[in-house]
């Protein structure tokens, strides 16, 4: 008796990331079998800006490095950027330069001799030729707030700590992807090179309209800059809220071992006191905004 031909789901064309009862599991059928992804159902439009917590060992980081194949697909539904992750002849190369992935501490990637060869690498490494790889390199790294004429030459080693991220990054940039993962992007800056980082991030998203996938572990990164947050325990998404939403839920965020994020615990007590502010209201700024619009207006 032969077997149905399987037939792929229709993937809405303003999907980036598409997830239906993905499961994956390490070491199957040995006794260090782990179970790693359950039933993983989810969906991530172009030009999103989500994050994904949870605790070591939730499942996330085995998510999103299943998103350029680093990890394989086992069993369920995974499409990425229009491509079928289950597909046995799946196009690796072209994945790859769709879905630019940026680790912790990128920095120590970095390995040429100038920084213009390191950043035009990934697209020579692609078959483009020497001299529109330059010109990608070029493009990248003033996306990224860097002069190129004053960097080209420098070795990447002999700049600071957030200077190597942003070339890190714009090694990424250079290929052009349509979807960039983040691991923890601010992992060992101090809180300017933070700052600084993240909002390079957040400008890449709305100026290019690149699919954001961030991976953090800092709630108050993830409560300024997401447009959703998605968290994993136990191999399962638990929550696929915007983040002032999922943050109003303390009792069950702190039961996972997760923080509260600052600004989201001072607008949950105002809430107590019957101040409600709009739901995008995330900032210091916007918050003294609003409420100084609310006292203009009431008796607050």
């Amino acid at each position: 008796m032969s077997k149905s031909p399987v037939v792929a789901p229709q993937i809405d064309e303003k999907v980036a990331i598409y997830a239906n009862n993905l499961n994956f599991v390490y070491n199957p059928k040995s006794p260090f079998e782990k179970h790693a992804l359950k039933d993983i159902s989810l969906s991530i439009n172009k030009g999103e800006f989500v994050a994904i917590v949870g605790h070591t060992g939730s499942g996330k980081t085995t998510f999103v490095q299943h998103l350029n194949a680093l990890v394989r697909h086992q069993s369920g539904d995974l499409f990425v950027a229009g491509l079928n992750l289950a597909d046995k002849k799946l196009d690796l190369k072209k994945l790859r330069g769709s879905v630019g992935m940026v680790f912790q501490y990128p920095e120590y990637q970095l390995f040429a001799d100038t920084v213009l060869e390191d950043v035009a690498f990934g697209p020579r490494n692609f078959g483009v030729a020497r001299e529109d790889a330059y010109k990608l390199a070029k493009n990248a790294l003033e996306t990224v707030g860097l002069d190129f004429e004053q960097i080209k030459s420098k070795s990447p080693f002999d700049l600071s700590g957030g200077e190597k991220r942003r070339v890190a990054l714009a090694g990424v940039l250079a290929m052009k992807p349509q979807i960039l993962v983040l691991d923890e992007p601010t992992a060992g800056l101090d809180p300017q090179g933070k700052r600084e980082i993240l909002s390079l991030v957040k400008s890449i998203n709305k100026q290019n309209d690149i699919t954001v996938v961030m991976v953090s572990h800092d709630m108050n990164e993830v409560y300024e800059n997401a447009d959703r947050v998605i968290v994993f325990r136990d191999g399962g998404v638990v929550y696929d809220l915007p983040p002032r939403q999922l943050f109003k839920l303390e009792d069950q965020i702190v039961s996972m071992n997760l923080e509260i994020p600052q600004m989201a615990q001072f607008t949950n007590a105002l809430e107590k006191q019957g101040i409600v502010l709009p739901d995008d209201c995330i900032t210091v700024d916007q918050i003294f905004d609003a409420l100084c619009q609310l006292k203009g207006g009431s008796n607050v």
